[in-house]
């Protein structure tokens, strides 16, 4: 038996050794096949084929680059947290000229002299952290603000002058925010003297 493959489709057909050197059509497509001796199209030039080994093509590796997106995340990152504790930084603070030795206000005063002098304002801080100006308590501190801001206008209809002058006495057991709260009240208003003193609850 003879052995061809059709060249058009591929499909093997079996013919008996006494059709050797003629054609005839393929069942499957019609190309007419040649049965002849040894070609290409016989089943052992397929085979012979089949031994050439199989070279695969090796797919070319892309260069290797480094990914800058993680990096750039965390450079904006950075710039947020430091934008963000930047602001911290921004602190209330009271101008505290130098003394000037040839006034007469630059002289050590007694605490009863501060009180006695009208052109302060008083402010006491018990240690409780109870706040009063001028002997009225203030509980908030919008309360705190408007007293101080009235005192410093005064009442020029009734002949009352404004003071300039802030004397907060604290009570040495009394917070510090309490303290602090006072002054910066006293610096929003404009009070141009600010003094402070510890003085016990007792006093008061």
């Amino acid at each position: 038996m003879l052995r061809v493959r059709c060249p058009q489709c591929g499909t093997v057909v079996t013919v008996a050794d006494n059709l050797r050197g003629t054609s005839g059509p393929c069942p499957a497509c019609g190309h007419v096949i040649p049965f002849d001796g040894p070609s290409k199209t016989t089943v052992e030039a397929v085979e012979e084929a089949q031994d050439v080994p199989i070279r695969f093509t090796r797919p070319e590796m892309p260069e290797e680059v480094m990914d800058m997106t993680p990096m750039v995340d965390v450079v904006f990152q950075l710039l947020i947290f430091f934008m963000m504790t930047a602001a911290f930084s921004l602190q209330k603070a009271l101008e505290m000229p130098p003394p000037d030795n040839q006034e007469k206000t630059a002289q050590a005063q007694t605490l009863e002299e501060l009180e006695n002098e009208s052109d302060f304002v008083i402010v006491r801080i018990d240690r409780d952290n109870n706040i009063t100006v001028d002997g009225e308590d203030a509980p908030s501190d919008q309360e705190l603000l408007n007293k101080l801001r009235e005192a410093k206008l005064g009442q020029l209809g009734q002949g009352v002058p404004g003071r300039t002058g802030l004397l907060v006495l604290a009570d040495p057991q009394c917070r510090h925010e309490t303290v602090v709260k006072a002054l910066d009240a006293g610096n929003a208003v404009g009070m141009e003297r600010i003094r402070l003193a510890t003085v016990e609850d007792t006093a008061f």
